[in-house]
């Protein structure tokens, strides 16, 4: 991402004249915020480029993905919540791709439990162990689910193309994205997968979410899918 907004000069949601910013843990108020000081190159706490990105709208994303098209000759695009949600799974069944106890997430995945607590604090209930992440983590460093994917759950929410709506009945039978804008002409879109600052409850397989196109916030970031 970084390369991408060097090589086209490309300005994110958080960073425009009349953005509010990013939103952020302020540790000092012990609650959430948004604050102009605050983009995907300083979301509150240090990252190296190894880690997803974050404070980084819809809008942001795909312009990201239509941008690697381009230059990559290939077609990518933000996943369909019907695709993350198969891919995440991996052919399971359980509530996570490693069962159904939340307390061994930290072997696989990035969330808020003691190294969350540790840095962040925060009174509301944590996983039962410890990833040694208090923020994000670098791209890889817990073990893959079935399809040999990492991070689906935990470390950053990740949005998709799916207009969002509050319940799934009546979702595409056939994996495409949901496009029907519903009351709010797809102002909010589908996020999945619950971050490092996510209790046990929101961190599982089918846990869907939403925001704003235009919002960023240092817990959601993004991955692509390739067409082929």
């Amino acid at each position: 991402f970084r390369y991408f907004v060097e090589e086209t000069g490309y300005v994110t949601d958080a960073e425009l004249v009349d953005s509010k910013g990013c939103y952020f843990w302020d540790e000092s108020a012990g609650e959430g915020r948004r604050s102009k000081e605050r983009d995907w190159r300083s979301p509150g706490f240090e990252q190296g480029d190894d880690e997803p990105v974050v404070c980084v709208s819809w809008r942001d994303a795909s312009a990201y993905a239509e941008w690697l098209s381009i230059r990559s000759g290939n077609r990518y695009r933000l996943p369909t919540e019907a695709e993350w949600e198969y891919a995440a799974r991996a052919g399971t069944t359980d509530s996570r791709f490693w069962g159904d106890e939340p307390s061994d997430a930290c072997a696989y995945a990035n969330v808020y439990d003691a190294a969350g607590k540790k840095a962040i604090g925060g009174a509301w209930m944590a996983h039962n162990c410890d990833d040694d992440a208090g923020f994000t983590a670098p791209v890889g460093r817990y073990l893959a689910n079935g399809f040999g994917l990492n991070d689906m759950l935990g470390n950053v929410w990740e949005w998709t193309q799916d207009c969002w709506h509050d319940s799934y009945d009546g979702a595409p039978y056939d994996g495409t994205a949901w496009e029907d804008p519903g009351p709010d002409d797809c102002a909010r879109r589908g996020v999945r997968g619950g971050g490092w600052s996510n209790i046990p409850e929101g961190v599982h397989s089918a846990g869907r979410n939403w925001s704003p196109t235009d919002v960023a916030n240092g817990y959601l970031g993004f991955r692509l899918a390739r067409t082929l």
